[in-house]
């Protein structure tokens, strides 16, 4: 039986440009309930060496990297073996390579990768200047980061709003841009592409203000990824492992939380005897495939086939049918605000 996790990835410490400690990150994830997190500081595993990674009590801590070359796109490493070393200072070579050398560089060491900020990110007043990927022939990626809270969040930023943005940050959450996610829609029609969600976690402080502008505590019940396993996790390494398996295999659907927790969201497809989850390719299907939607709460619920929306109801169930091929996907919305999208279904 499959059960659900919720975990928040892309986040930063003080091993790279975060300003908060590994035991504080812990302390946050465990008040939001958290049941693991994914760390990605730049271009090091130093966490991992330090012995960061494992439980901690109910929290599993997961140390990935946030791979960042000087000019180029980046993404995040998961899964990959590090050169011998401290796993700092021999992964310094990734900022002075290209993105596709880096890229090859992580998937030749058994990496997955998935990209991060995809289209960039370009705020001159704030100092944010994010390249966009660019190289999307390139197979080696496993999947891309198609919500990240901050990147939502700085979308309409300006110096006139800033204050409005400090006091209702949740406010301006306005869900995946659109232009990413036909990009998406687009890749998946050729390949499998995963999409995850990250939070781009540093915790920064505006001059003047006492209150940071995002404490963790606060950004971890915002914009989850829930992964789906098959039982429970084991208190051992095996449970790092099927956190992997089920970011690379697509097994996970991303949610705002905080407007209702997602757990227990369904997405499944069925063609005969069999059924399919997220993340799953249907091949050589000669009848119709039925789709089935299951929400814990009431919301608009969207079937989308290439991008396009194929059934919508309003409610907690969805049930329908094609025989037509394409990358089916949910969106799902509460008071129309963006709440779940899910990873596709290919059917080939």
């Amino acid at each position: 039986m499959l059960k659900d996790y919720k975990g928040a990835c892309h986040i930063h410490t003080k091993y790279s440009d975060g300003t908060i400690q590994i035991p504080d990150v812990i302390t946050s994830a465990q008040d939001a309930d958290l049941d693991f997190v994914i760390l990605s500081d730049h271009n090091t595993f130093s966490p991992k060496h330090d012995g960061w990674e494992g439980w901690h009590g109910d929290l599993l801590v997961i140390v990935g990297m946030e791979v960042s070359p000087r000019r180029a796109g980046h993404f995040l490493a998961l899964n990959t073996q590090p050169l011998a070393g401290n796993g700092n200072v021999d992964l310094r070579k990734y900022r002075h390579m290209t993105s596709k050398e880096c890229l090859d560089d992580v998937t030749s060491n058994g990496g997955t990768a998935f990209i991060v900020h995809p289209l960039g990110k370009r705020k001159i007043t704030f100092n944010i200047n994010l390249e966009a990927w660019n190289d999307w022939e390139h197979n080696g990626f496993t999947g891309i980061e198609i919500w990240s809270y901050l990147h939502d969040w700085i979308h309409d930023l300006k110096l006139s709003n800033l204050w409005h943005f400090y006091k209702y940050p949740n406010r301006q959450i306005k869900g995946p841009d659109p232009k990413l996610l036909s990009l998406w829609d687009r890749l998946g029609q050729k390949r499998k592409v995963v999409g995850i969600s990250g939070l781009d976690a540093h915790l920064r402080r505006i001059p003047f203000v006492r209150k940071p502008i995002f404490t963790y505590k606060e950004l971890f019940k915002t914009i989850r990824t829930h992964v789906l396993i098959d039982g429970e996790l084991s208190k051992s390494d095996e449970a790092i492992q099927s956190i992997y398996k089920a970011h690379k295999e697509g097994m996970c659907y991303i949610s705002f939380d905080l407007l209702a927790d997602a757990t227990g969201f369904m997405f499944v497809a069925n063609s005969g005897d069999r059924m399919y989850h997220m993340g799953d390719e249907v091949f050589n299907i000669e009848n119709e495939i039925g789709f089935c939607i299951k929400s814990p709460h009431p919301a608009t619920i969207k079937l989308l086939r290439n991008g396009k929306i194929h059934r919508e109801i309003k409610g907690t169930f969805l049930e329908t049918s094609s025989t037509e091929k394409g990358v089916y996907r949910v969106e799902a919305y509460i008071e129309n605000r963006p709440w779940v999208f899910t990873n596709p279904i290919y059917v080939r």
